[in-house]
């Protein structure tokens, strides 16, 4: 809709010819697909080794799939208990060894190692946190449920992290390792749909703080007056009517408003002490009730908010949001979240992962670890070795057994 420089400067229509322009929001089919993640086993006494192994069984046929694909259907597959000795016959033909890639890094922090080191009479301050645990000296473990094995040849430790489930494609060499042609990854299976012309808000990294002049607030609110079509001209109301759900994807509040000090003091000390978070929850529930009564709205944990930090991390309490949680628009999801909108299949995580691979490998850029994700077959590949997750008996939940139309990261440095 356009409107005439003209009628800017006219006088008002009086009552009998008031026209009166109404633009209603896009609405789209929708279908919350996050089951998997909310039926999580919680059962603390399992071990965590059932997690890797669902997760080995759930890639390894879409494995041997793709190496089926580029080296034919006759390949030959085999264990890694069934690895030749050295004494046998050397193999003249490459095989296929499907496992979970364990990555050995000596910078990697290791409660057994500090107390295996220090001595009976020796007190040693903790170690300070590394941001990289990354070094020279590392290299990769092949294993699957019978043995391990050490990958030597193609294979490039720096830009691969633990629990990664891959295919190496090559034969045995000297000394007990196997040689390394190719890496092979999961074939997973795409979405045949076709999707509506809608278009979804994501927002992350608000880090309220609950002060009146937060660091964002007023870029905040401009763009909630945006979306609600309170704020631009006609062109601007048309294009925010589209918008049929607005995403809070992690990191809402500030890391300021976790008071770590706090839990290491007496409850005595704190009982009469607000929470840091409380303003900031406040101005969190303000504002989404605010876009709850024009858009849907879902908000997913990140890091930083009031949620435990095991991943998949389990939804937002809507107690927190007494004014939110009135709308039916508005709803609490789980941290990853996957959802489709309009036909299309979509995956939004926090991006902590993203931050943990960036820790254990040198790939840097947000955008090339969320591929490395889609190609992998997993969303966080290095839970639970340096990311905590719940010991599953019955599934990975974070496996990506169908490929997402579209993949969202939030709380990236940059947008891309």
């Amino acid at each position: 809709m356009t409107v005439d420089s003209e009628s800017l400067l006219s006088n008002p229509l009086s009552s009998s010819v008031r026209a009166e322009v109404r633009i209603n929001r896009a609405t789209a089919k929708y279908v919350n697909k996050s089951e998997k993640f909310r039926n999580v086993d919680r059962a603390y006494n399992n071990q965590f080794c059932q997690t890797y192994s669902h997760r080995l069984h759930a890639l390894e046929p879409m494995i041997i799939q793709q190496a089926k694909d580029k080296h034919g259907p006759d390949i030959k597959i085999r264990l890694v208990s069934e690895l030749r000795e050295e004494s046998e016959a050397e193999r003249k033909e490459d095989i296929l060894v499907v496992g979970t890639l364990f990555k050995q890094e000596e910078n990697r922090p290791s409660i057994l190692k500090e107390y295996a080191e220090q001595s009976e009479d020796q007190v040693d301050m903790p170690e300070a946190a590394k941001e990289k645990y990354t070094s020279e000296t590392d290299h990769l473990i092949l294993e699957d449920d019978t043995m391990r094995v050490r990958l030597i040849g193609n294979v490039e430790p720096e830009y691969f992290v633990n629990g990664v489930i891959v295919g190496a494609w090559g034969r045995e060499a000297k000394g007990g390792n196997f040689r390394v042609r190719e890496l092979i990854y999961p074939k997973i299976p795409g979405p045949k749909t076709e999707g509506e012309d809608v278009s979804l808000v994501v927002v992350s990294g608000l880090e309220l703080v609950g002060q009146e002049h937060g660091e964002y607030l007023e870029a905040i609110q401009l763009a909630a007056d945006w979306i609600c079509g309170s704020a631009g001209g006609p062109s601007d109301q048309d294009m925010a009517s589209r918008v049929e759900r607005v995403v809070f994807a992690g990191n809402c509040l500030a890391e300021s408003t976790r008071n770590k000090e706090d839990s290491h003091k007496a409850k005595y000390l704190t009982q009469n002490k607000d929470a840091g978070s409380l303003g900031a929850i406040k101005q969190l529930d303000e504002l989404m009730a605010q876009l709850a009564g024009s858009v849907n709205v879902d908000i997913l944990p990140g890091e930083n908010d009031p949620a435990s930090g095991i991943l998949p991390q389990q939804p937002l309490h809507k107690c927190m949001f007494p004014k939110s949680r009135a709308y039916p628009t508005f709803q609490s999801v789980t941290n990853p979240y996957n959802f489709s909108l309009g036909g299309r299949d979509i995956l939004v995580i926090a991006g902590q992962t993203i931050n943990d691979v960036r820790r254990n490998s040198d790939l840097t850029d947000s955008l090339d670890i969320l591929e490395k994700f889609v190609r992998w077959g997993h969303v966080a590949p290095t839970c639970p070795d340096t990311i905590g997750c719940y010991p599953t008996l019955t599934q990975d939940p974070q496996t990506i057994l169908t490929l997402p139309d579209i993949v969202i990261a939030g709380n990236q440095d940059e947008l891309k």
